[in-house]
């Protein structure tokens, strides 16, 4: 039994990256990971990647910081053609964004909507993003009965109660590094029974720290994983068996 990261952006690596990255993974006990889309673009590299390489799986989306212009009727199409690939497994990245600088909300709307509803077509569960956007978000997920897909709330840093809706709506909470390090989230761990929690590393290049080993990669699920166990008082293969 291994572990597996749930939400990535491996697909900004270069094809030899990737394989080194995923090796690094395996060695420390994480069979593979899903990679989101963040782009028409995006996903089509993470679906080239998932075809090259079992490890992988891949979503389709588009994260609402990379929206650029109104949704159109030829990019719902996109969309819908790359959700029938075979080894899609998700729609991700899509959500809302309210900082400073983000795009239009009613935009970000139309988007999520939209691929909600694509979601909702090819039966794919939902990986979605929210950063500043919460409680609303849930009233967008509720109203287009997103739950029917069901899915995760990426990189879950709320509040109890926060987590509790996310779950009656059909949502698990999916746990990053950030665990580590936030008391208020490792009560909500405590709180949350092991069947709605899932585990992340959200993995980029992350080119502004100075030391490549430093970069968060999937084989940061088992300190993740690690913590879990921790908090909950049960042992890293029961965390792994049911994440």
């Amino acid at each position: 039994m291994k572990l597996f990261d749930c939400h990535t952006h491996l697909s900004e690596y270069s094809d030899s990256d990737v394989n080194d990255i995923l090796t690094r993974a395996e060695e420390s006990g994480v069979a593979g990971a899903i990679l989101a889309g963040t782009t028409i673009e995006s996903t089509k590299r993470c679906i080239e990647l998932s075809t090259s390489d079992p490890r992988i799986f891949a979503g389709v989306g588009i994260h609402p910081s990379d929206i650029r212009e109104p949704i159109t009727p030829a990019t719902y199409d996109t969309l819908m053609l790359l959700a029938e690939h075979p080894t899609v497994i998700v729609m991700s990245e899509i959500g809302l964004d309210d900082i400073e600088g983000a795009p239009c909300r009613q935009i970000q709307e139309e988007y999520l909507i939209a691929q909600i509803e694509i979601a909702k077509r090819m039966n794919l569960p939902i990986i979605y993003h929210s950063r500043m956007t919460y409680p609303y978000i849930l009233d967008i997920l509720r109203n287009e009965q997103a739950g029917e897909c069901g899915g995760a709330a990426h990189y879950f840093q709320g509040d109890i109660n926060t987590a509790k809706k996310c779950i009656e709506l059909g949502f698990d909470i999916s746990l990053a590094r950030p665990l580590l390090r936030m008391p208020d989230l490792q009560e909500v761990v405590r709180y949350i029974p092991m069947e709605h929690l899932v585990l992340e590393t959200d993995s980029y290049p992350q080119t502004s720290k100075k030391h490549r080993t430093s970069w968060t990669e999937p084989r940061h699920v088992k300190e993740v994983a690690q913590a879990v166990a921790s908090i909950k008082g049960i042992t890293l293969e029961e965390v792994t068996e049911q994440t």
